[in-house]
């Protein structure tokens, strides 16, 4: 029995990078067992739940850096602290399924392991490390406005044995929005980070990031940084989109989130009228994806899709497109997945009608006429009309 409280701490930060004995903890059905189990670790027979909770309580994450290579066989990282700069992490043993991430660690975040062991790290303390953790290229980058049929697209790759999808990591889209960080330093922790979440634990061999519509501000830092990734952009009719924020707004379409460009706030405060209305603020941020997408074009590494040319595509076609030629059992998969409400699992996908029209005098606005202009001139550069070498 070991009744030295310092190797009792020691055993824990141990017991951090043993995946097996994590991965019992994950499974365990009750307290009672999982506090049995931590008994049986810390050499600690008589360990109650009280004792357990003060114990780990007592632990100082301020000093704790793992040791990656094998901690992130065991964790995910899922949430950035731009206050703090810290790294907060959730077991990794759950195969993401979900049509979102955060779908994925809220499941994650229910289990035991979840709610008793939260590691938190320093993130810049982690750079040293980024060598450690296996490489990655992501073999498709999926760049959107919103309501543009990429959850369907990136959904779809999910039911491929082989595939990994991260879709809409937040934690990587808070560390590029973050200005603390100098452009270097951010496009190596936005690698790690993604190295550290699209780590492949379960048999995939490809990775696929769909990024949140407001990551389209980072595109040249993204190709960049994954030269030779596929990446794929997805439009739609600007009217339609307003209209399902409308039903349901988005966080970006949301005034006060901040989750857009330092520069477009800016920009947003130099020329925006005392009078505050919201589908104005939308239209603007409309129309600042547009931008962005016109310039993503002319770097001539994008495909360029609008919302109704995915409605009606063939998986195979879609999949020809993206270079991920499927088997007959995977194109039978895609075929049932695609008949189905890609963001409500389970439910037959019925297209909305909005009730609520964007009102006359918007779509009158030079605002608006200049998101539809837009709009019309990147219709023009469509794949099947610019059908370039998609790499």
């Amino acid at each position: 029995m070991v009744n030295d409280m310092q190797e009792r701490q020691n055993r824990y930060w141990q017991l951090l990078h043993q995946p097996d004995r994590l991965l019992l903890l994950h499974q365990a059905s009750s307290v009672e067992q999982f506090v049995t189990l931590m008994g049986d670790w810390l050499a600690w027979p008589e360990l109650t739940l009280d004792q357990m909770l003060a114990f780990i309580h007592m632990q100082r994450w301020e000093d704790f850096t793992p040791k990656l290579a094998l901690f992130s066989q065991a964790w995910l990282p899922y949430r950035y602290c731009s206050q703090s700069k810290e790294v907060y992490w959730i077991p990794a043993f759950n195969q993401l399924s979900k049509p979102f991430l955060e779908d994925d660690i809220s499941d994650i975040r229910l289990g035991l392991l979840a709610i008793f062991i939260q590691p938190k790290t320093l993130l810049k303390s982690l750079l040293t490390q980024c060598d450690s953790v296996p490489e990655l290229h992501p073999c498709l980058m999926i760049f959107h406005w919103s309501r543009c049929g990429s959850t369907l697209v990136s959904s779809s790759f999910s039911k491929l044995n082989d595939c990994l999808v991260i879709s809409e990591s937040m934690l990587c889209s808070d560390i590029m929005r973050d200005d603390f960080w100098s452009q270097e330093v951010k496009v190596k922790l936005v690698d790690l980070c993604l190295r550290l979440q699209g780590r492949f634990r379960h048999g995939e061999r490809h990775l696929v990031v769909k990024w949140n519509a407001w990551d389209l501000a980072y595109w040249p830092m993204l190709l960049a940084l994954y030269p030779q990734s596929r990446v794929l952009c997805l439009i739609r009719n600007p009217k339609d989109i307003l209209a399902s924020h409308q039903r349901l707004a988005g966080r970006h379409m949301v005034e006060g989130q901040g989750l857009l460009s330092t520069e477009w706030h800016i920009q947003q405060i130099e020329t925006v009228s005392t009078t505050f209305s919201l589908n104005k603020f939308r239209i603007s941020v409309l129309q600042h994806l547009a931008q962005l997408t016109h310039a993503l074009l002319n770097s001539n590494r994008a495909i360029l899709l609008d919302y109704q040319q995915v409605k009606d595509f063939h998986p195979t076609t879609l999949s020809t497109i993206l270079g991920r030629p499927l088997s007959m059992d995977e194109i039978e998969c895609w075929q049932d997945h695609w008949c189905f409400d890609a963001k409500q699992q389970g439910q037959v996908f019925t297209p909305a009608v909005s009730n609520e029209p964007v009102p006359l005098r918007e779509l009158q606005s030079p605002s608006w006429q200049q998101l539809f202009m837009t709009y019309n001139q990147l219709l023009q550069r469509l794949y099947w009309d610019k059908k370039h070498d998609a790499r």
